[in-house]
């Protein structure tokens, strides 16, 4: 074990010895930061509160991620569990622990959502969630000290860049025909999977310690299925974007109380019937036809949130466009 986590091991140990009554307590804090609450809450804010808020959440939702799996494939460090008998597993990953995705996750999303609300009660409170979403990686025994802290400098990084240029490059888009910002969405998903893809080609060869497979049980920290998803929803989502706003321009997502209710369960219906409904189609294997598809299936998916979704509310009239 490196010297620096023979260091930091000692905060998960202290954490867990508080008690085992901590644990579902812990586990129900952690799920605030799970990738699946922020993609349920994605489409809810750009559906029934904001259309162009909910956009900006997805972009530095999906970013988030895809740098997140970068750095793990980067860095291929341990969990703490991997590495010492004197840890308890009580969450299961999969992939690498630094940085640790929760932390980032947690800070990207709640951070940015403090700097859209403007309000002092909701930044006190993202500060709480962002805080204990960190320590709640730290007892569960899934991170070191050292991955919540560069998960956490990450997402606060990212918010401050992103509140510092979204603005400037949204008003340079807007003046650029829908052609063109179709071919920068497809380059930009391209090069957010090309940095991974090259990422991992580099360190691809490494094996994993023995001593850390027997403890981490069932690991793919290499899986590849994650920044697929990730890049083809990216696809889907931005470019259905550019082209509702092209052909409809902007709707009316604030508007309807029953209606914005309506328009939840009816997008959350179509969402699960693409994403179960291609998952049986489409096959799951490591191969690259089966990794084609799975940038496909959440293409078309991202396309149903942003686009498909939309037109389709207006049709039954749930939605108003401007």
């Amino acid at each position: 074990m490196p010297f620096i986590h023979e260091l930091e091991i000692v905060v998960n140990i202290f954490l867990q010895n508080i008690g085992d009554w901590l644990i579902l307590p812990m586990q129900a804090i952690t799920a605030l930061g799970y990738e699946q609450f922020f993609i349920l809450l994605l489409p809810t804010i750009y559906w029934c509160f904001d259309q162009v808020l909910g956009l900006r959440v997805g972009i530095i939702f999906l970013l988030g991620n895809s740098l997140n799996t970068f750095f793990k494939f980067l860095f291929h460090t341990p969990r703490p569990y991997w590495v010492s008998d004197q840890v308890q597993a009580y969450s299961h990953e999969t992939s690498f622990g630094l940085p640790s995705g929760h932390a980032q996750i947690a800070a990207t999303m709640w951070g940015w959502l403090a700097v859209e609300v403007k309000k002092r009660w909701f930044k006190i409170l993202a500060l709480i969630l962002i805080f204990l979403i960190g320590v709640s990686r730290l007892y569960l025994g899934v991170h070191f000290l050292s991955d919540v802290l560069l998960g956490w400098a990450l997402g606060a990084l990212l918010v401050w860049a992103f509140s510092a240029w979204h603005k400037k490059l949204g008003d340079w888009l807007s003046k650029q025909s829908t052609l063109i910002r179709l071919l920068l969405v497809a380059l930009s998903a391209f090069v957010l999977l090309g940095l991974v893809l090259g990422v991992w080609w580099m360190v691809e060869p490494w094996e994993m310690p023995v001593e850390w497979a027997k403890r981490a049980v069932e690991v793919d920290p290499y899986n590849l299925e994650g920044a697929l998803t990730l890049c083809g929803t990216w696809c889907g989502m931005l470019s259905g974007f550019v082209l509702l706003t092209a052909q409809k321009g902007h709707f009316l997502a604030g508007q309807g109380d029953w209606k914005r209710l309506l328009r939840f369960l009816v997008g959350i219906i179509g969402l699960l019937i693409l994403y179960f409904g291609l998952g049986q189609i489409f096959p799951d294997n490591a191969d690259l036809i089966s990794y084609f598809l799975r940038f496909i299936r959440y293409t078309l998916i991202g396309l149903w949130v942003s686009w498909w979704g939309p037109l389709f509310f207006e049709k039954i009239k749930l939605l108003q466009f401007e």
